[in-house]
């Protein structure tokens, strides 16, 4: 063989290589003759390796273990599974996929492919030969100079190599294809190719051609395959055909098998009659989706049903569904049909596996059936709609283990329903069985119950007992579900960073597996983890993606991160998206009556309107506490009412309950009403105890109201720049409030807020709703604020707020809503009136979109004059933007200027403090700068990027590629090709 070093060096110079040219160019040979000191990891692709297990295992062997289970995000577990191969390997591994041409557009292994392309380190080298461009953009990595591209024209022998090879001159006949120059070598002519394939074989022995014909039946073949279909040399024939690179070559992926070359494929005529003994050997061997292939090519339809059993255990969900796609519709039985809605149903593809499921119900309900039916409809549907499926189905003990899943499924919807003496009936019900993952299953139901009951004790016993049998059991989904299940728990009783804990350990099983549902549980409970954490940011952005997910399955699981994200909006006085967001979630709940969720958005709204209309708020507290038991209830009637004893029936509960964090709660706010300082220190060493820096402000805050004077200026001022970089808006404000009545300096006698929501505050208090009488009022100032201070005629003015009303009507109107808005802001302060014109004057009725526009500007302008001052007006600016320009009228023309005026700013201005965050090794607050802009505009490309690169260099690895993932998604939405993962991680050598 010639070597051909030129050509060899390109392998080595870029990231990515493609080697693409038409069979018989030698790319394989020239890829198994390149001298390399990396480790290689070899892998020839194949037919069954265009789903992403196949391919996946494949390129994890002798590395890594993959999952066999597989859940509905492909995309996001081609990243994950990315992610653990590129770990597993060096950091300078060559990694060769050969015969890539196989693989489609729109296959799942392409996926995976792309993302290792995306994700592989800088010092790592990756090179895909076949026929035809790998099916996905390289357009950013060539732009970027990661790409080098090697072309047929490159490959072919130059007339010098042609004569080396062939003995003699026939470059001009061959062409220089390398295939066709080796043939001439061997037989000395030209011929037609077929010819020449012909005729070299017909020049081996005639064991050996029987052997080739056997061979070419089969995608891939081992020796004693071989030797089993009656070849009793091909131990020494197959090694001396691969040595001689005669039409057979080893995988390499796969020591021990080889495959006949394309060539080879393409005119050796396979053999019949040998599939049945050959699915007898894969069978006996475990190679059960090779077995189904040979079975598949006899038609054996009822053979290929009694390894779908094995075919999912040993391959997963997609090997299930290549498997029974190869059944006609008129040979498939009621199992066929169950194993395939099974298979969706790993994969998380709901309306396909109910589709299945009732294919198989032709034949009767059976247990598993109706546990699977059943359980589709608990996370899709509602827990009603589970229930009902359950109470179908008549016990009869003949499938003891799906029985025992069918009784824990219905025990979680009756939780769901706030019904937990049936819950935890029909969990005891279901430990009647030997079945380790059925077992696990019920314990986890009654763990669930336990803590429904304040029980903490029984609580760590039932998951203590449910982790070990599932794990025991191989049951995947099960210890995820227990691990997301316990770090809510923890989250209850005040213990964040072991949720958090619990959730690093779920996560990665959750990505590999692909099981997006699951996942977006542990998202919102990291997200619940992180808000007790007080980091903002960082929690809005897993509720954000856990309600996506939900969302998208039609889940009405999206309540819960609906109400927390309320809460998030809450903190940062976003109060037109925290109303959105808490209605939106009790309309879901409510729906399907999940008591759980309609107490946490009845107590969110009774929170949110507490200041405003203090009614409302208390009709909200008491619908929670007719629905259950809420220690956050008690205390928004507490806090309303001055209820001491609504305080202290609070915290007794809360003592019962271990939840630390709704005792620290009670303590301040008894405290507060009490003017008790002993209690406040209390609260404050419990919260400090928890780690919450939002309950510190609160008390810090509570503290310096009380302590007054100098020292209680300067604590509340502390307290105030806290929640400003924590990103608690609300919590700043109040304590800017009680700083400045500690320095005596009074409050603007009127105030209007209309960042995230309209408000006018007289001497610091809002004004309720009835004070407007008229909405038309509240909407004519609205629309002079959206002006800053250009005049509007009284014409123009009627227009916009009665487009559809006739002149006369509208003059009248107008004066009336006109004296109405100005006796609410008492004597019309700021409405000026000049001729016919009226207009709003900023100077004299202070509105905070006009301050902030003002503060950040100078912000900016002082960050690019670097000057000293940029920080602490940047910080203020971001601070005070609570959210857009009146979010609550998203569809008005007159509003729709300013509020993107003030959007874009506010963009600038945490671009800006990312920057210089990341610039001072403050990675964390970088990130939750990066997630606030992205929160705003989630296709920011260098905003994904900055949160990618601080979340690596922070030590977050898992993070900052999962965050990678999202902006590869994101991208890809926009059509515009995403950049390489390039952010250093720690590898082992």
């Amino acid at each position: 063989m010639i070597r051909r070093p030129r050509l060899e060096g390109l392998l080595r110079t870029t990231r990515l290589t493609t080697l693409v040219a038409p069979a018989g160019y030698g790319k394989t040979t020239l890829l198994t003759q390149a001298h390399t000191d990396r480790a290689v990891v070899w892998h020839t692709c194949q037919e069954g390796h265009r789903l992403l297990q196949p391919m996946a295992s494949a390129l994890a062997a002798g590395w890594t273990s993959v999952p066999a289970v597989s859940g509905e995000d492909e995309a996001g577990r081609a990243h994950a599974l990315a992610g653990l191969l590129i770990d597993a390997w060096p950091s300078d591994v060559l990694i060769v996929l050969d015969d890539t041409h196989v693989l489609r557009q729109g296959d799942s292994a392409v996926q995976l492919l792309e993302a290792l392309c995306l994700q592989l380190p800088p010092t790592a080298r990756m090179v895909l030969s076949g026929r035809a461009l790998p099916p996905f953009s390289l357009r950013r990595l060539k732009i970027d100079g990661e790409l080098t591209e090697i072309t047929a024209s490159q490959l072919a022998f130059s007339a010098e190599e042609t004569t080396v090879v062939a003995g003699h001159d026939v470059h001009e006949v061959t062409g220089g294809w390398p295939i066709a120059v080796r043939l001439v070598a061997e037989t000395g002519t030209v011929e037609e190719l077929a010819d020449l394939v012909d005729e070299v074989v017909g020049r081996e022995p005639e064991q050996t051609r029987d052997l080739l014909r056997t061979a070419a039946a089969f995608d891939r073949f081992t020796t004693d395959l071989l030797v089993e279909l009656g070849h009793s040399q091909a131990s020494t024939i197959l090694p001396d055909l691969a040595r001689r690179g005669l039409f057979v070559e080893q995988v390499r992926a796969e020591p021990g098998w080889f495959t006949l070359v394309p060539l080879a494929r393409e005119y050796v005529e396979p053999a019949t009659g040998v599939h049945r003994t050959a699915a007898r050997w894969f069978t006996n061997r475990g190679e059960y989706v090779r077995a189904v292939n040979s079975l598949a090519a006899l038609e054996d339809w009822h053979g290929v049903t009694a390894l779908l059993d094995d075919v999912l255990r040993t391959g997963g969900a997609d090997a299930v569904l290549t498997a029974t796609q190869r059944v006609p519709d008129d040979q498939r039985t009621a199992e066929v049909w169950q194993l395939e809605g099974v298979a969706h149903q790993l994969r998380g593809e709901w309306r396909q596996a109910a589709d299945r499921f009732t294919k198989a119900t032709e034949d009767g309900l059976t247990a598993e059936l109706a546990w699977r039916m059943a359980w589709i409809q608990h996370l899709r549907g509602g827990p009603e709609d589970a229930l009902k499926i359950c109470d179908d189905y008549v016990p009869d003990g003949s499938d003891p283990t799906a029985e025992s899943m069918l009784l824990s499924t219905a025990a979680s919807a009756h939780w769901a329903l706030g019904n937990l003496e049936a819950a935890s009936g029909k969990a005891l019900e279901a430990l009647n069985t030997t079945n380790d993952a059925a077992i696990g299953t019920a314990h986890t139901v009654l763990a669930m119950v336990a803590a429904a009951q304040g029980k903490r004790d029984e609580l760590t016993e039932h998951y203590d007992i449910a982790l070990d049998h599932a794990q025991k059991a191989g049951d995947v989904l099960g210890v995820i579900r227990i691990r997301s299940n316990r770090a809510s728990h923890h989250v209850e009783a005040g213990e964040h960073r072991a949720a958090l804990q619990e959730i690093e350990e779920m996560l990665p099983l959750a990505d590999v597996t692909g099981f997006a549902t699951y996942r977006a549980i542990g998202l919102h409970n990291r997200g619940e983890a992180l808000l007790g954490l007080g980091r903002l940011d960082e929690a809005a952005a897993d509720f954000l993606a856990a309600q996506k997910v939900f969302d998208a399955a039609g889940s009405w699981l999206a309540a819960a991160p609906l109400v927390y994200l309320g809460e998030v909006h809450r903190k940062r006085g976003d109060r037109a998206l925290a109303a959105y967001a808490l209605h939106e979630a009790l309309r879901l709940a409510s729906a399907k009556n999940t008591v759980p969720h309609m107490i946490l958005a009845h107590v969110g709204l009774a929170e949110l309107f507490s200041e405003d209309d203090p009614d409302l708020a208390r009709e909200h507290a008491r619908k929670a506490l007719e629905l259950g038991e809420s220690v956050a209830a008690l205390l928004v009637l507490g806090w309303l009412d001055h209820d001491k004893d609504r305080c202290q029936e609070a915290a007794e509960i809360a003592t019962r309950r271990g939840d630390r964090a709704g005792f620290a709660r009670a303590l301040r706010l008894r405290g507060v009403l009490e003017r008790d300082t002993v209690l406040l220190d209390q609260a404050l060493t419990l919260w400090r105890e928890i780690g919450n820096p939002l309950g510190e402000i609160r008390v810090r805050t509570a503290q310096a109201a009380l302590i007054g004077g100098a020292a209680g200026e300067q604590l509340a001022g502390e307290a105030r720049q806290q929640a400003a970089d924590l990103g608690a808006r609300v919590l700043a404000e109040a304590a800017a409030g009680v700083a400045e009545t500690c320095r005596k300096e009074s409050r603007p006698e009127l105030f209007i807020q209309t960042l995230g929501g309209f408000r006018v505050l007289r001497d610091g208090d809002p004004l309720p709703p009835a004070a407007w009488q008229s909405r038309k009022a509240r909407d004519l100032v609205k629309i002079l604020i959206a002006r800053r201070g250009r005049p509007i005629t009284r014409e123009a003015l009627g227009n916009l707020l009665w487009p559809d009303e006739e002149p006369e009507k509208v003059a009248n109107r107008l004066a009336v809503a006109l004296s109405t808005a100005r006796s609410v802001l008492r004597a019309g302060a700021g409405i000026v009136a000049e001729g016919d014109a009226i207009r709003l004057d900023p100077d004299v009725l202070p509105v905070d979109v006009v301050a902030f526009l003002a503060d950040a500007r100078a912000g900016l302008t002082a960050a690019q004059r670097n000057s000293s001052e940029a920080h602490s007006l940047l910080s203020a600016a971001e601070s005070a933007y609570h959210g857009d320009f009146l979010e609550e009228d998203p569809y008005e023309d007159w509003a729709g200027r300013l509020r993107e005026e003030a959007r874009l700013i506010y963009l600038q201005v945490v671009q800006v403090l990312a920057a210089r965050a990341e610039s001072g090794g403050e990675y964390a607050l970088a990130s939750r700068y990066c997630l606030r802009v992205l929160e705003r505009d989630p296709y920011d490309e260098p905003a994904h990027l900055m949160l990618v690169r601080v979340l690596a260099a922070g030590g977050s690895h898992g993070e900052a590629r999962r965050c990678y993932q999202t902006y590869v998604t994101r991208m890809r939405e926009i059509e515009v090709d995403p950049r390489p993962f390039t952010a250093s991680t720690p590898r082992r050598a």
